[in-house]
């Protein structure tokens, strides 16, 4: 009889190192799975702040042309945790063109805009994101 308890706790072990073993592997794989979604979600929220970086960029510039028919841009500066850079090109009485560039972390958006200047502020005509 005493033979007979060896072996079956011997299957006891193994059994109990296999459920371990296999919820380990469970538990890994949902560790992954949680890891991934949070660089998912980091990224998401990255995108989304360079996005509202550049629009911040588009209106600052267009803020400045409602005050200053002059206006050229404005140099590199820090603005909500990124960076922000505007040029302003005047294609002809009260148009213009205006280049936005916002920076946050390793993200990088442009974005293209035509403006117009009128009696009534400064409207939006035209605006693209340039890829890249």
């Amino acid at each position: 009889m005493r033979a007979r308890r060896r072996e079956q706790s011997g299957a006891a072990l193994i059994m109990a190192l296999l459920v371990l073993f296999l919820l380990s592997m469970v538990l890994a794989l949902l560790a992954e799975s949680l890891l991934l979604r949070m660089r998912m979600a980091r990224d998401e929220a990255e995108t989304v702040a360079v996005d509202s970086l550049s629009d911040s960029a588009l209106e600052e510039a267009m803020a400045e042309l409602a005050l200053d028919p002059n206006y050229t841009g404005a140099p590199k500066h820090d603005f909500g945790g990124g960076t922000l850079q505007t040029k302003v090109q005047s294609l002809g009485p009260g148009l213009y063109d205006v280049t936005a560039t916002a920076t946050y972390g390793y993200r990088h958006r442009v974005v293209e805009a035509q403006v117009f200047r009128g009696g009534g502020g400064v409207t939006l005509r035209h605006w693209r994101r340039v890829p890249g």
